[in-house]
C-alpha cells in the first residue's frame, strides 16, 4: 500500500514519478474529428483526472496521520510535496477541459448537457475534498516543523557540559572551545530556521486556491443553464406552434367538409330542378 521506503515503517507516499508523471492533459482534437468524438474524448480525460485527484486525496488522508510521528522524515515530506504539485496541475488541466466540454455541450442536445453537468459536479466534489485535506496537511506540517530541534538542543547541552568538566587551569582553552561550540550551534540553528521558513513557504505554495476554480465552475453552470433555458423556451415555442398548426389543420378540414356538404346539397338541388324541368317538358310535349 505505502511501500517500504523506510525499514522502520515509513510509508511509501506514492511514487510521484510513476503515478503522476503522465497525468491527463487537455486533448488536442484532430481536424477531422467530429464534435461528438471531441466531446467523448474530453469526457474520458476529465474522468481520468477525477480518478487521479481522488487517489491523491486518499494518499494525503493517510499521510496526514503520520506527520509528526516516527514515520515522518524529509523524504516523506518531499513525496507529499510532489503529490500535491502534480495534483494541482491535474486540477488546472481538468478545469480547462471542463471549459472546453461545456462549450461543446452548449451546442449539443440535452443529453450532452446532462453528461457535462454530471462530470462538473463530480469534479467540484473531489476538488473540495482535496482542498480540505490540503489545508489539514499544511497545518500539520507547520505544527510539527515548529517543534524544537533535538539535534541543536543536544549539541548545545554537550557544549556546556564539556565546558564544566574542564579543569580550572585550562579555563581559556575551555572558554574558546565553548565559544566555538556555541557558534556552531547558532549556525546550525540558523540553518534550521532558514530551512523551516523555506519549507513553510513551500507548504503554503502547495495549497491550491480553489476559489477561482469554483467560480469558473459556477460560470459554466450559469452559461449552460442559460443555454438550457433557451432550448426549453424553443421547445415550448415549437410545441405551441405545432399545436397551433394542428388546430389550423383541424379547422381547414372542418371547412373543407362543410364546403363538400354544401356542394353536394347544391348538386342535389340542381339535379332535382333539372329532373322537374325535364318532366314538365315531357308531359307538355304529349
Amino acid at each position: 500500500m505505502w511501500g517500504d521506503s523506510d525499514r522502520r515503517g515509513t510509508p511509501n507516499y506514492g511514487s510521484t514519478e510513476s503515478r503522476y508523471s503522465s497525468l491527463p492533459t487537455a486533448p488536442s482534437p484532430s481536424r477531422g474529428m467530429s464534435t461528438m468524438q471531441q466531446f467523448h474524448q474530453l469526457c474520458d480525460s476529465i474522468s481520468s483526472c477525477i480518478f487521479s485527484i481522488n487517489n491523491a486525496t486518499v494518499l494525503l488522508e493517510r499521510g496526514v496521520k503520520q506527520l509528526g510521528t516516527q514515520a515522518d522524515n524529509r523524504a516523506f515530506r518531499d513525496r507529499i510535496h510532489a503529490t500535491q504539485q502534480s495534483t494541482n496541475n491535474t486540477i488546472k488541466d481538468a478545469t480547462s477541459q471542463l471549459r472546453s466540454l461545456s462549450a461543446l455541450a452548449s451546442s449539443g442536445d440535452k443529453q450532452l448537457k446532462l453528461q457535462s453537468e454530471r462530470l462538473r459536479n463530480e469534479f467540484h466534489d473531489v476538488v473540495r475534498r482535496y482542498s480540505n485535506i490540503q489545508k489539514q496537511v499544511a497545518t500539520r506540517q507547520k505544527y510539527t516543523m515548529a517543534l524544537p530541534s533535538p539535534r541543536a538542543s543536544a549539541g548545545s547541552t554537550a557544549g556546556w557540559a564539556g565546558d564544566e568538566s574542564q579543569p580550572l587551569i585550562e579555563a581559556d582553552e575551555s572558554e574558546a572551545q565553548a565559544q566555538k561550540q556555541i557558534i556552531a550551534d547558532l549556525d546550525h540553528e540558523n540553518a534550521m530556521l532558514m530551512e523551516r521558513e523555506e519549507r513553510i513557504r513551500e507548504i503554503e505554495a502547495d495549497v491550491l486556491d480553489c476559489n477561482q476554480i469554483f467560480k469558473d465552475l459556477a460560470t459554466m453552470v450559469h452559461d449552460q443553464g442559460g443555454v438550457i433555458d433557451t432550448i426549453a423556451s424553443n421547445i415550448e415555442n415549437t410545441e405551441y406552434n405545432t399545436s397551433e398548426a394542428v388546430d389550423q389543420l383541424r379547422s381547414a378540414s372542418q371547412y373543407q367538409a362543410k364546403a363538400r356538404k354544401k356542394i353536394c346539397c347544391i348538386a342535389v338541388t340542381v339535379a332535382i330542378g333539372v329532373a322537374i324541368v325535364a318532366l314538365v317538358i315531357y308531359f307538355t310535349a304529349k
